[in-house]
């Protein structure tokens, strides 16, 4: 039972967090109807076969370089156990995870980093600079010091493909991918 309550405490605050990021965003969206209409065009640019190779090259590359990463600054036991108890340890949880990272996580992140922060830091920085610019930023938004490589390779990726392919549903396409993989893999691990 002290899993399940483990893993609701992260529902929950993952409801809350997720919650609170789209907000404003979604407030800005209301306020600013070109933008709100430029996120809504952008819809239907996703290259899908594009999208699913980057997802997954994406995952691969941000999974290596944390291992590296991990080398040179190696997380402590009691981060290591805290992660442990927050993965979801029935299907259940595990399900409602998968749900919330497609229905809340990926959109709500990709709308404020990927949408609201990168068009005008695209703008005055260039694609380059504003994709890196928004990948650092979204990368130290998870406020987690072993965390910090997967993040950033992903924003960029993702920043990237917004940027020239004008499309919000590559970023959350390739944000879904990335949790769901990661997600799956932490689930299956706890049932060896």
């Amino acid at each position: 039972m002290s899993g399940f309550a483990e893993t609701s405490g992260y529902l929950y605050s993952t409801i809350v967090n997720e919650t609170a990021l789209a907000a404003p965003c979604l407030v800005y969206l209301a306020v600013r109807r070109d933008v709100l209409s430029s996120m809504l065009r952008s819809l239907w640019n996703i290259r899908m076969r594009h999208s699913v190779l980057m997802a997954l090259t994406v995952w691969v590359l941000g999974y290596f370089l944390t291992y590296v990463q991990d080398l040179f600054m190696p997380p402590p036991s009691w981060y290591v156990e805290k992660m442990k108890s927050l993965a979801p340890t029935n299907y259940v949880d595990f399900i409602l995870a998968l749900l919330l990272t497609w229905l809340l996580v990926a959109p709500a992140e990709e709308l404020l980093f990927r949408w609201v922060l990168l068009n005008p830091m695209v703008g005055s920085l260039g694609v380059r600079m504003g994709a890196i610019s928004s990948a650092v930023i979204f990368s130290f938004s998870h406020l987690d010091p072993w965390n910090i490589v997967s993040p950033f390779v992903m924003g960029l990726v993702a920043g990237l493909m917004v940027a020239t392919s004008r499309s919000i549903l590559s970023a959350i396409f390739i944000h879904g991918v990335h949790n769901t993989i990661s997600i799956s893999l932490i689930y299956l691990s706890s049932l060896l």
